[in-house]
């Protein structure tokens, strides 16, 4: 009877070992989805900044350019 007992008492633990492992896994797997959504919103992020940069660049020239054409204009 005791070893019934001690049998399936490592029966149990062999199966909580198991089922440990597997739900950490799947807490990896989880993780590894959630990092890469959030690299997702960080990379739109930038090119968003990016974009904006640019177009700020490009205003700022055009800017530029209509200043020195309206001086010439007015000499």
């Amino acid at each position: 009877m005791d070893k019934d007992i001690f049998d399936l008492l490592t029966e149990m633990n062999k199966e909580m070992k198991s089922m440990k492992s597997e739900m950490h896994s799947r807490f990896d797997s989880i993780e590894a989805k959630l990092e890469g959504v959030g690299n997702q919103f960080e990379l739109t992020n930038e090119s968003r900044i990016n974009e904006m940069d640019f177009i700020v660049d490009k205003v700022n020239k055009m800017e530029k350019e209509l200043y020195i054409l309206k001086t010439k204009n007015n000499n």
